[in-house]
């Protein structure tokens, strides 16, 4: 009988984040459609509490600690070279992996000395503890550069990254970042491939999805290290949405992450809501809205994924690259410049819904195509 396939799959963050979880799942799920039901996936996350549901959870070197230990990792992994002993445990495991998968929906960018810093202890270490394991090395789709040309590091992280069996990235920028790496491919974001499994239901949508636009839900977040006016024109933006659609259907707020630096509870307390609320995922299951307004990308994709139509405020390149590969171009804006009043007539146009699912569906084939190439490439590893 032939053993299960071992992987490793690495760059977990926090479940907390319903994103991440998300991508978490969507990783596991796809490794297992590529190797069978049998395979068996070590988790190795910077919260690994937080991924109770799955048996095997390790901590991710330098990630699972806090405060001056973790800025203490950091330095020691790119001036030091090693952290060894912090290591060995991760290495012992790759070594006994058939496979290593990077987990899809990552960072790897380093735009000043702070993210360089991130960079190294979120995943260089991780990275490099892969390719000395001689494990063929998979990583899933995600957004990769730039890296700060004044360091070596955009070399080194090139390098390494062309040393793995494929890497997949979800948006054109990271494609040309790594335009020399001839195992560079680009693929959508792992839950947007997802959507492809409901194809037949989003056709179904596309014929018959109630028009009507009488409850939008919105989830927000703080808004990312921007400039003042950027930051300013965000509220403002953002408040103007919410007071006007308030004045036209019914609106609620839900929380897509709590934890590690992305607090959105606390943003929405920050900003007057007060209500209670609720997780994105429990609102889509009792209290479903008719459209989401969503500044998280996975909040919206989460929604689509549960056939609720959703408008992306995009504040990365993910989120364009994500809309795009979905046909949904007019459903995405900049979340520093949008206009409320066009993101209200795109939501409330005559047909509006309808023809979001219809573009979705047309969608569909290009997406299936991404996911049996990642699938492909995962079983090549294995001689499949």
């Amino acid at each position: 009988m032939k053993k299960p396939t071992r992987v490793v799959l690495l760059q977990a963050y926090s479940s907390k984040n319903s994103g991440d979880a998300l991508l978490v799942d969507l990783s596991v799920a796809l490794l297992k459609r590529a190797f069978g039901d049998a395979t068996e996936v070590a988790i190795v996350a910077a919260d690994p509490a937080s991924f109770a549901g799955y048996p095997n959870v390790y901590p991710a070197p330098v990630l699972a600690q806090s405060g001056l230990a973790r800025v203490g990792g950091a330095l020691g992994g790119l001036f030091a070279g090693g952290l060894y002993s912090r290591m060995r445990e991760l290495s012992q495991r790759l070594a006994s992996a058939d496979v290593v998968v990077g987990v899809g929906g990552g960072y790897l960018r380093a735009r000043n000395l702070s993210e360089a810093l991130k960079l190294e202890a979120g995943h260089l270490l991780q990275m490099r503890a892969a390719c000395r394991s001689g494990k063929p090395v998979v990583y899933l789709p995600q957004s990769i550069g730039p890296a700060i040309p004044a360091l070596p590091l955009r070399n080194h992280l090139t390098r390494m990254l062309g040393r793995f069996s494929a890497v997949f990235v979800r948006d054109d920028r990271s494609a040309a970042f790594l335009a020399r790496n001839a195992n560079t491919r680009r693929a959508s974001d792992l839950a947007v491939l997802d959507i492809e499994r409901r194809s037949a239901q989003i056709a179904a949508l596309a014929r018959d999805a109630d028009q009507q636009v009488r409850h939008v839900a919105f989830v927000l977040r703080k808004a990312p290290s921007w400039n003042a006016l950027q930051r300013q024109r965000y509220q403002a933006s953002t408040r103007k949405l919410i007071r006007e659609l308030a004045g036209r259907c019914r609106i609620s707020f839900a929380v897509q992450s709590t934890g590690r630096g992305n607090d959105d509870l606390a943003y929405y307390r920050s900003i007057g809501i007060q209500r209670e609320l609720v997780s994105l995922k429990e609102l889509l299951a009792t209290d479903r809205p008719d459209v989401v307004v969503s500044v998280r990308l996975h909040g919206a994709l989460e929604s689509i994924l549960s056939g609720v139509p959703a408008y992306h405020l995009s504040y990365e390149r993910k989120g364009f690259g994500a809309y795009g590969d979905l046909g949904l171009n007019d459903w995405v804006s900049n979340a520093a410049d949008f206009d409320p009043a066009g993101v209200i007539a795109t939501i409330l146009a005559p047909g509006a819904i309808r023809e979001f699912w219809a573009n979705t569906s047309r969608a569909c084939e290009r997406i299936r195509a991404d996911r049996d190439e990642i699938i492909a490439a995962l079983r090549a590893t294995r001689g499949g």
